[in-house]
């Protein structure tokens, strides 16, 4: 009787916490001017008054908040950003991106600074976004995986859309980066609700990357990924796409952005996964930059026109997939 009892209980929890999962507990707005050293990058103060620098004039348009939501019960923290309401078109929607940010714990994680050239940039474009810390991080509940249940923290940030104004939750898209392109393709093993993806700088082959990244195998692995001293090989490939592309959603087109001067992560690793993605039929387009290194810092302007590119054809126009089956004359 009392198992029966601890069953019933661990059920209960289970389907309380999915119930509430992408529950919001925790908004506040975001204010860039807040942060000196930032406001001064992307303003000017003229006769008293901050005023927007021509190429961060699209934050007008924009409303950044941070958030608490609910992950598998875990309060994460997270931010997100939405173009204001047009109130001449009350009836319009927009479609959704979730933002995968890179590196672990606090390296690489969401700041003031993300907030606005990342995520404010991608809601100027029409899309209401939404991004996590992922669990244990910046103060969030619960522990920092690496690619291991911290997936469910992308997942679930899908509930989040319907707190957000005009947002079209039928049309979710994924874009990541390094660590955060990783959790692209872990989200793409699990569900094929999203209609678009994004990955630059994608982390493909952990052992491949432990072989060229010395400096991973105890700060990172060691640091962030439970059972990995006993059970090396089984939690590695679990976070390795090259080792389950047959788990990939083949109705979700990736688009794969990668430099050839890439430390970070080799770009031997995203060719390898394009030639997979062939085999496979995976609807992808892969993009290599000449001389360019891990964020692709030389060729921003160039990167955030594919990437709208990508979002407006898939998500937006609703394109259809390509051809991948052998044809022509």
């Amino acid at each position: 009787m009392r198992t029966l009892i601890i069953i019933l209980s661990l059920i209960w929890s289970f389907n309380s916490h999915a119930q509430n999962d992408g529950n919001v507990v925790d908004k506040k707005i975001f204010n860039p001017f807040e942060y000196h050293d930032l406001a001064d990058r992307i303003s000017d103060i003229v006769k008293g008054e901050r005023i927007l620098k021509p190429q961060y004039s699209y934050l007008d348009d924009v409303l950044i908040h941070e958030i608490t939501y609910l992950s598998d019960g875990l309060k994460v923290k997270g931010y997100t950003a939405n173009k204001k309401m047009d109130k001449t078109q009350p009836d319009q929607y927009h479609p959704c991106v979730i933002y995968n940010r890179g590196g672990n714990k606090d390296f690489g994680a969401l700041n003031e600074y993300k907030a606005v050239f990342i995520l404010g940039r991608i809601a100027s474009w029409g899309y209401a976004v939404a991004a996590s810390q992922y669990r244990g991080n910046m103060g969030g509940e619960g522990k920092e995986e690496f690619g291991g249940e911290d997936v469910n923290d992308i997942v679930n940030l899908i509930p989040v859309f319907t707190t957000m104004e005009h947002a079209d939750t039928s049309k979710v898209g994924l874009y990541g980066w390094s660590r955060g392109g990783m959790m692209t393709y872990l989200a793409l093993t699990k569900t094929c609700r999203f209609k678009a993806a994004i990955v630059g700088a994608g982390l493909t082959d952990l052992w491949a990357w432990m072989e060229t990244r010395n400096d991973t195998i105890e700060s990172v692995y060691g640091a962030n990924i439970p059972d990995y001293a006993t059970n090396t090989k089984s939690v590695l490939d679990a976070r390795s796409v090259s080792k389950q592309v047959d788990k990939i959603c083949k109705t979700t087109p990736i688009l794969m952005l990668h430099g050839t001067a890439d430390w970070r992560v080799s770009p031997s690793m995203v060719l390898d996964l394009s030639k997979a993605f062939i085999e496979e039929k995976i609807p992808h387009r892969l993009i290599m930059y000449e001389g360019g290194d891990h964020g692709l810092s030389e060729f921003r302007k160039e990167v955030n026109k594919e990437v709208k590119a990508w979002l407006d054809k898939y998500l937006k126009k609703e394109k259809a997939l390509p051809v991948l089956e052998p044809h022509g004359k």
